[in-house]
């Protein structure tokens, strides 16, 4: 007797190997607490910063944002060079700082989510001690680093978590002056 195929087990198959596409989603384990770190900064992403902050302050009672234009400066977007042009927005609200971003020109992640027609909270991002032991580990796991860069004396790097939690995770290093040897 010939064998019985589930057509629904293999038309799910299909689906997810279909959605998955160029994604890996099997992850390993990451070799942190990151339950010990503090949220410290929750990303959005708008067309429009100025308008979406006079909101954010208008309807939540959010302290007044301050703003950077023309940020530019040097990333590393999906392993490959691009200068970036950002208009930038801060408060701090929930005992956190809220970062808005503008994207204006260049490759990165604030323009692929733009291009997916999206707009909003992009990321969370934890502020560390060391970023390099956090980028070794996120890929010793199998998640890419899809931005990193520095903006004054703070490095920065992004891992791509989308598919495992719905948005990025940013980690952010204060890099520290090097004492002068006597």
């Amino acid at each position: 007797m010939p064998k019985r195929i589930n057509i629904k087990r293999m038309l799910d198959i299909i689906l997810l190997n279909k959605m998955n596409e160029g994604k890996n989603i099997m992850k390993k384990k990451l070799n942190l607490n990151l339950g010990e770190l503090k949220i410290a900064q929750l990303g959005f992403v708008f067309k429009d910063i100025e308008s979406k902050a006079k909101l954010m302050e208008e309807i939540y009672g959010m302290p007044k944002f301050t703003f950077m234009d023309d940020v530019r400066h040097e990333i590393m977007n999906r392993d490959v060079k691009s200068q970036i042009n950002l208009k930038l927005g801060f408060s701090r609200f929930f005992d956190m700082q809220i970062e808005l971003i503008e994207w204006k020109e260049g490759e990165c992640i604030y323009k692929d989510f733009l291009d997916e027609g999206r707009e909003g909270l992009q990321h969370v991002s934890f502020f560390v001690d060391e970023l390099d032991p956090y980028i070794e580990e996120f890929k010793r796991c199998g998640f890419d680093v899809i931005n990193q860069g520095q903006i004054g004396k703070q490095r920065f790097a992004y891992f791509d978590t989308e598919d495992t939690l719905g948005l990025l995770l940013e980690f952010q290093e204060t890099v520290k002056r090097k004492k002068k040897k006597a």
